[in-house]
């Protein structure tokens, strides 16, 4: 029979450990409702603002948090900077049940505007809170057309004033379907350790490189994901059974 202090540091390990799983913070179909999330439709009547069809966040392209004003016209969609496509199952997640739907309008389509090039250096940020969590990795679907805007520049921020740099993706593709290889493996920035428990946490999107007023990079199914902090409690767990193990090995 194994030793009782053995079992209670083995079981205290696995509880601590279960408890720093990766969880979803927020994350974008531009479709689903079911949690008060906000549903694209098409421009002019497109939104500005998304709340996060899971977990916890709003997108904002209104010129607040430290976005841009994208243009949007009262009627039509001449010069418009947004619009609604269709979208992907690329990086749509089953598990916490975001939409596949690929038709009609499903998925934010950023465009270049007038003279091509006026969207050209706007950004679209992503509030939401990492209070609790570390570790913060995102993915997205994207596609490009031919004078579609040819870089994604990515940032963080406590206070959405000041910026830090996550990365670029400079190789955007064609199409949802051909984003890397293998085909359909969406675009991915882990490891983001600068808004680890931060109360408030920014993710800023910066484009550029459009040259076609109808020119757009298109995005659908963002997954904003975290480590969960433990709790204090079950670090001094952790505490205890380490002294468990050393007293078992004496």
């Amino acid at each position: 029979m194994k030793n009782i202090n053995t079992i209670l540091a083995v079981g205290t390990m696995a509880a601590v450990c279960g408890a720093a799983e990766a969880a979803v913070v927020a994350a974008w179909d531009f479709q689903t409702t079911t949690n008060g999330g906000t549903a694209i439709v098409a421009a002019p009547a497109i939104s500005k603002s998304f709340v996060a069809n899971f977990g916890s966040g709003t997108l904002f392209l209104d010129g607040t948090n430290g976005s841009s004003n994208y243009f949007v016209p009262t009627s039509g969609t001449t010069n418009t900077e947004l619009n609604a496509f269709s979208g992907t199952s690329v990086n749509a997640s089953a598990t916490i049940g975001m939409s596949t739907v690929t038709t009609g309008a499903a998925a934010l389509a950023i465009i270049g505007g007038s003279g091509g090039t006026a969207a050209n250096g706007k950004s679209m940020v992503f509030k939401f809170s990492m209070a609790g969590f570390s570790n913060l990795s995102m993915s997205y679907a994207t596609q490009r057309t031919s004078t579609g805007f040819n870089s994604q520049v990515l940032e963080y921020s406590v206070d959405g004033v000041n910026w830090s740099s996550i990365g670029a993706n400079n190789s955007i593709q064609s199409s949802f379907s051909a984003l890397s290889t293998p085909a359909g493996v969406a675009t991915v920035f882990g490891g983001i350790s600068g808004l680890d428990n931060a109360s408030d946490a920014y993710v800023r999107m910066r484009l550029t490189g459009a040259t076609g007023s109808t020119g757009n990079n298109r995005f659908d199914n963002f997954i904003f994901s975290a480590d969960v902090i433990p709790a204090p409690g079950a670090i001094a767990l952790l505490g205890v059974a380490g002294l468990v193990g050393v007293r078992r090995r004496r």
